[in-house]
């Protein structure tokens, strides 16, 4: 085995959890997000229903906080009308 660079001298992690690509929210997760906030589930409920729909999810609870903040924007609209 040849050492390339200094700096990645480790093998590949087996877990993704919290690397960007890997924790990316889905369409079909988003909108499970969005009718489960309507309905007024709590956000630990919302992330135990999108791991069970998707073992592999490495979906945060940082994620689904987003995910509501970004819905609840489109709900609300632009507040720059005047």
């Amino acid at each position: 085995m040849k050492l390339i660079l200094e700096t990645h001298n480790h093998s590949l992690t087996k877990l993704f959890v919290g690397l960007p690509y890997a924790s990316r929210l889905t369409e079909d997760e988003k909108i499970i997000i969005g009718d489960t906030t309507k309905s007024m589930v709590k956000p630990n409920n919302i992330l135990l229903t999108l791991k069970e729909q998707n073992a592999n999810s490495c979906t945060t609870m940082k994620q689904i906080y987003n995910a509501k903040y970004v819905y609840y924007s489109s709900i609300r609209g632009d507040n720059s009308e005047m």
